[in-house]
């Protein structure tokens, strides 16, 4: 039996076939933002990585140079980034530390003793210098600091050991044992959004213990 339905009619998209389409379509797009988000935090968290073990090195040099592990000043020191705040003194210590460029942020770094005959600072920045030719990638300025960033274009944490000396049975532990590594940590948040000012040890307890997950650290 001949259809009685009009040919424009017979030739157009019914709505399951509209549907259909569609949703292949959403799909497809789907796919393809999925896999360059997969990428995109992929690249990221490699280039971190990258730079967490070029930290990690140039710490090494500079603590054979100087005696020591850098220290920041101003350990709770924060910045504003994209209406979200971070704690940037470690990583102002960091950038000082292995560019070279400047000692304010590193303590204890006034720069007396340098044999420097015209009293400038320049041997002790020249001698303060870990990773040659640091490329602008690594470092970012966001008000009066300079600070080495992550691949998310974040600053990275550091947190120095303090001195263990001197402890007794009688006092409290010392202050090295309030971060996890028995020297130093660094670590970079990476794409948790919602810890950005918890410190490396809050990541054995609570919920931080889960996002810290997510964390590119040295422990």
């Amino acid at each position: 039996m001949k259809s009685h339905l009009p040919k424009a009619r017979r030739d157009a998209f019914t709505l399951i076939e509209l549907i259909t389409v569609v949703t292949i379509i959403a799909l497809l797009f789907s796919l393809v933002v999925g896999g360059f988000t997969f990428a995109d935090r992929f690249s990221k968290r490699s280039k971190t990585e990258v730079t967490k073990k070029a930290i990690s090195s140039g710490l090494e040099n500079y603590s054979n140079e100087f005696g020591g592990y850098p220290e920041p000043v101003s350990s709770g020191a924060t910045i504003a980034i994209a209406k979200k705040v971070y704690i940037v003194g470690g990583a102002a210590c960091l950038y000082q530390a292995m560019s070279g460029d400047g000692f304010n942020q590193i303590k204890g770094a006034t720069g007396k003793g340098v044999p420097a005959s015209d009293g400038n600072l320049d041997d002790f920045e020249a001698k303060n210098v870990m990773l040659k030719d640091m490329p602008k990638e690594l470092w970012a300025k966001t008000d009066s600091f300079y600070y080495i960033i992550d691949g998310f274009g974040h600053p990275f944490r550091y947190i120095k050991a303090a001195p263990t000396q001197g402890a007794t049975p009688s006092q409290p532990p010392p202050a090295a044992t309030t971060i996890n590594r028995g020297t130093y940590d660094i670590w970079s948040y990476a794409e948790d959004e919602n810890n950005l000012t918890a410190n490396s040890l809050q990541s054995l307890t609570g919920s931080v213990q889960t996002a810290s997950r997510k964390w590119i650290k040295n422990w």
